[in-house]
């Protein structure tokens, strides 16, 4: 009896282990979700410059070839406040809420100017990577923002500077 009533327990404290999903859905916060979604896109982006630069082709000429491809997407061209605020969206769409957020200013000659956070970029291209470094992202950005910026007529520049990643956008 005694041997019965062993196994029963047994059972009985195995039963929840047993019936667990092998198979489970995680359960994700929205920053989680969000940070998996912008990382595969990165990671899909890094590894189209690695592939570039192993056909001889710089990350620059590769941002460049996808922005041409993607320029007309943004609609009929030389609409500069669409784009401006085509851009902003972009990147508010990677800042995490843990990034600090992202800073606009109307400059007197007209030209808008983007602070984002340098940290914010390193995530997604940390300084040493086997697949694209953050200066193969800083140019490769360079050359995906030149045809889609010429397109909606707004020539665009990029620096860094005080732990800063500075967009600046001007009219043509």
């Amino acid at each position: 009896m005694r041997k019965l009533l062993l196994l029963l327990i047994c059972i009985l404290f195995a039963y929840p282990i047993l019936a667990q999903e092998k198979y489970p859905v995680p359960v994700l916060n929205s920053d989680q979700k969000h940070g998996l979604v912008v990382g595969q896109a990165w990671v899909f982006a890094a590894a189209g410059m690695n592939f570039a630069k192993t056909k001889g082709v710089s990350p620059y000429e590769y941002g460049k070839y996808l922005g041409t491809l993607f320029a007309p997407s943004w609609g009929g061209g030389n609409d500069f406040d669409r784009f401006v605020k085509g851009v902003i969206y972009n990147y508010e769409s990677f800042r995490q809420a843990s990034d600090a957020p992202l800073q606009v200013k109307e400059n007197q000659d007209g030209s808008v100017t983007v602070l984002t956070s340098e940290q914010m970029w390193h995530k997604y291209f940390p300084v040493e990577s086997p697949f694209a470094s953050y200066n193969d992202f800083l140019e490769f950005v360079k050359g995906l923002n030149e045809p889609i910026a010429n397109h909606m007529g707004a020539i665009t520049t990029m620096e860094g500077k005080d732990n800063q990643l500075i967009f600046t956008f001007r009219r043509k």
